[in-house]
């Protein structure tokens, strides 16, 4: 048995931001071998971003904030290595593509070759390495295109091959897979293995169990610290993550049911075995709650009062033969006919690069057509202003930090109801309704820019909630979000619809999108290709079809499919068990 090499050590970490009471963390200790390829997971503001921080050494270099305890990568003092010799030791993925990309190159493969260049890597060698990764994330047809003419998921996965390509010996990836779809994330975790079989010390925070799944080991944070660290069906288990209100993710909670090895969680094959063995007798294997589609017990946004602040009258969107090319020539859109209706809430499904936001970025007049022609009530939006839009249409981001401006959570969520012409007690209302919808009640004097990410994504979405608007659209809204964020979204969406408001959500995450929307809708190249409800478009007897579009089945929904359930019938753990039980 070969001996561990010790790649990244971290003993009695404690970091503490400015003007924070709680230290961000406190006494962490871990040790990731070279080769080995190691998870962090938990609820948002539990440390685990700052760890990955600690790690890649920007804290407090780069970050403000007070560190003790130490760090040590490849056997030196990272605090002795000065910037340029951590660069050859280790990098940092960030989960948002416009913290790590230049901006300064015009085409992907000089952004990969930028870090190579700062390496010193002959041109020989730069050309090679940076083909290989290319390839290895499936974006080598991309190679000449400007990297923010990309999609969000596109750019994400240049984020990652341009770090990838440096060779350094120590990975640390921040929510690497938060914008990819299925196939993407897929490819990230392989390429992770690959790594990490070549010497590579893998140092990775998610909340994707598809990655978490694929890891050596997985270390829960709560708090600071570490309560849980072990294999992933052990670490993302019931008995590990319910003392800090997390739900075990889909595959894991059969896996319990089926009363399997946690080494066996994410054994599929295993899993279909045992349940099928098990039969009549699940009833005993109870606990497993029911829940809102995220694998998460609703929240108290499910009693949002949206229909007691209502002052927009319903709105039907109608797209009809809509086609939208870039200046570079591509056809991003290719004659699309679509119809949403109120109290309907759609989520569209793609690979990354199918036209997704494209299509809803004509929604509110953000793009304008080439051809065909959006309709709101049966009346164009050709010629409308954005800002005139926006009264009936909200648009939330991908990306917050292309939205949010104010110095404070509740200037944020009241600056769009101010400037549509409500009055103060109505706007009042509508900020104190969405701050409460999204969790944030409690943060209201806090300046967004002090939130992490996923804070940051809820406040933009009260922000558009806030204007009351007809129609919501809502770009990647559970990207990077823990359970609770994902149940909120959930809860809000299903709020919305009830009080019959129009919903449209580009997403993902298919388990969210199987359980939390009426109405499924699959582009493909630009084109729709599936239109219809969750159970038809997403059943397990429809994976050959998703497989094309760069999509898979909910974990459950193939569960279901490999035992005999006709398709439908169970999209998530609970509603796979229930039918499992009644047909004994």
């Amino acid at each position: 048995m070969s001996e561990r090499v010790e790649a990244l050590h971290l003993a009695g970490v404690r970091v503490r931001y400015p003007g924070r009471r709680e230290p961000a963390l406190d006494g962490v200790g871990i040790t990731v071998a070279a080769g080995e390829r190691v998870g962090v997971t938990g609820r948002t503001g539990a440390g685990k971003s700052t760890l990955a921080l600690v790690a890649g050494g920007f804290v407090p270099r780069v970050v403000r904030a007070t560190l003790d305890g130490s760090v040590t990568v490849t056997g030196v003092d990272a605090t002795d290595l000065t910037p340029d010799a951590l660069l050859g030791r280790v990098g940092i993925v960030f989960a948002t593509p416009a913290n790590q990309l230049s901006a300064s190159k015009q085409t992907v493969r000089e952004e990969l070759a930028f870090g190579l260049e700062n390496l010193g890597v002959p041109r020989e060698e730069m050309d090679g390495r940076i083909d290989a990764v290319l390839d290895r994330l499936g974006i080598a047809h991309l190679a000449e295109r400007e990297p923010f003419a990309l999609s969000g998921g596109e750019q994400q996965r240049v984020a990652i091959a341009s770090i990838v390509t440096m060779g350094t010996q120590v990975l640390v990836l921040d929510e690497p897979t938060a914008q990819l779809d299925p196939a993407g994330t897929a490819d990230v975790a392989s390429l992770l293995d690959e790594l990490a079989a070549g010497g590579t010390a893998i140092l990775c925070v998610e909340h994707d169990p598809t990655v978490l799944g694929h890891l050596d080991r997985v270390l829960l944070l709560e708090g600071g610290q570490v309560v849980a660290d072990g294999v992933p069906g052990s670490a993302l288990g019931s008995a590990a993550r319910a003392p800090v209100g997390l739900p075990a993710p889909t595959l894991v909670l059969l896996a319990e049911a089926a009363g399997l090895d946690p080494a066996q969680a994410f054994d599929e094959p295993s899993i279909v075995s045992a349940l099928r063995g098990l039969g009549g007798s699940l009833s005993a294997a109870g606990g497993v709650p029911r829940t809102n589609g995220a694998g998460v017990a609703p929240t108290a946004a499910s009693t949002t009062p949206w229909a007691e602040v209502r002052h927009r009258t319903p709105a039907t969107l109608t797209i009809e033969k809509l086609v939208h090319r870039y200046p570079n020539d591509v056809e991003a859109v290719r004659g699309v006919s679509l119809v949403f209706r109120p109290g309907e809430a759609v989520a569209i499904l793609g690979q990354n690069g199918s036209g997704k936001t494209t299509l809803v970025k004509h929604a509110n007049g953000l793009l304008r057509p080439a051809e065909g022609d959006v309709r709101i009530d049966g009346a164009s939006i050709a010629g409308r202003r954005v800002d005139e839009l926006a009264a009936t249409v909200g648009f939330v981001f991908q990306s917050p930090d292309d939205q949010l401006f104010e110095r404070s959570v509740e200037r944020e969520v009241g600056f769009g109801p101010r400037n549509i012409g409500f009055d103060a007690t109505i706007t009042g209302r509508l900020v104190d309704v969405a701050l409460g919808a999204v969790g944030l009640a409690g943060q209201r004097t806090t300046n967004p820019y002090d939130l992490d990410l996923s804070q940051r994504k809820l406040v933009a979405l009260a922000s558009v909630l806030a204007t009351d608007p007809a129609i919501v659209v809502l770009d990647e809204p559970t990207a990077g979000q823990d359970p609770d964020g994902v149940a909120r979204v959930g809860e809000v969406i299903r709020a919305l619809r009830d009080a019959g408001r129009t919903v449209i959500a580009i997403t993902h995450d298919m388990e969210f999108a199987a359980t939390s929307f009426d109405r499924i809708v699959v582009m493909r190249r630009g084109e729709v290709v599936a239109d219809g409800p969750p159970g038809a478009v997403l059943g397990g007897g429809n994976a050959e079809l998703l497989a094309s579009t760069g999509l898979t089945p909910p974990p459950a929904a193939r569960i279901a499919r490999a035992l005999g359930l006709p398709d439908g019938v169970a999209l998530d753990a609970p509603s796979l068990l229930a039918a499992l039980r009644s047909r004994g």
